[in-house]
């Protein structure tokens, strides 16, 4: 690459890369998911729809299966995916059992959780935790509500994106049943805890690596500007093979 080029970039507040590095999470999807032959991507933590339209954006053919509970999201994120013939919209929670729990809805959707703030949560995004309502939401096991949504489909191969502010782990845990077809997954882990009884990034990793994943990629999520310390990066792993050592 010209270094005129990235001069002249870097004085105007840009990087210029390679997009064969795959520096961006975007990026790294595109090349991963034709990569591991992913025909269905299960879309946890939906909102109104932003990853799976990034997903359609990259070129994504495949079936899209969206969870998102809360009921303020569930008509704005059914009428964008309306006019997709394979993407599917489930208004329920996932997670290792079945049954009801409280979601807490903050004013940015995007920080909702099932779990409540830590002090440093609370201390850091006092609004979030402090005007958040709750709402009551039905949970279900994923492997006991994805089968049905693939039964046309012939051996499926699965993109498990999770999403869910510090629940990531019981989502994955309610997964079992179909962990064999999971080629690959993109889990939110933590460095600096903003939701209660949510393990680091470390052990979160080693879980996912337990199953039978491996890193592909880093990407940061959310960095203290006051610090500049990481605080969530998103994780995206591959099932691991023979040859991965």
């Amino acid at each position: 690459m010209d270094d005129t080029l990235k001069r002249a970039a870097h004085e105007a507040g840009y990087d210029l890369v390679r997009r064969d590095r795959q520096v961006r999470l975007e990026t790294h999807l595109q090349a991963l998911l034709p990569h591991l032959g992913v025909d269905v991507v299960i879309d946890v933590g939906a909102n109104t729809g932003q990853y799976a339209q990034r997903l359609r954006a990259l070129g994504f053919a495949g079936r899209i299966v969206s969870y998102e509970p809360l009921s303020a999201l569930r008509e704005p994120l059914e009428q964008t995916a309306a006019d997709d013939p394979d993407w599917i919209v489930r208004p329920v929670a996932l997670g290792a059992a079945p049954g009801t729990a409280t979601l807490r809805m903050s004013p940015d959707t995007s920080w909702s959780s099932l779990k409540g703030f830590t002090d440093y949560g609370k201390r850091r995004f006092p609004s979030q935790d402090r005007d958040a309502m709750p709402e009551t939401v039905d949970v279900v096991r994923l492997d006991a509500d994805l089968p049905t949504l693939v039964a046309d489909l012939d051996a499926p191969r699965l993109f498990l994106k999770l999403d869910t502010q510090g629940f990531d782990l019981e989502v994955f845990a309610g997964a079992a049943g179909i962990m064999d077809m999971i080629a690959g997954l993109q889990a939110e882990v933590a460095f600096l805890s903003i939701y209660a009884d949510t393990p680091r990034f470390a052990e979160a990793i080693a879980r996912y690596e337990q199953s039978g994943f491996a890193v592909t990629g880093l990407f940061p999520v959310k960095r203290d500007k006051e610090t500049l310390r990481m605080i969530e990066m998103d994780c995206v792993m591959r099932r691991a093979t023979k040859v991965d050592g």
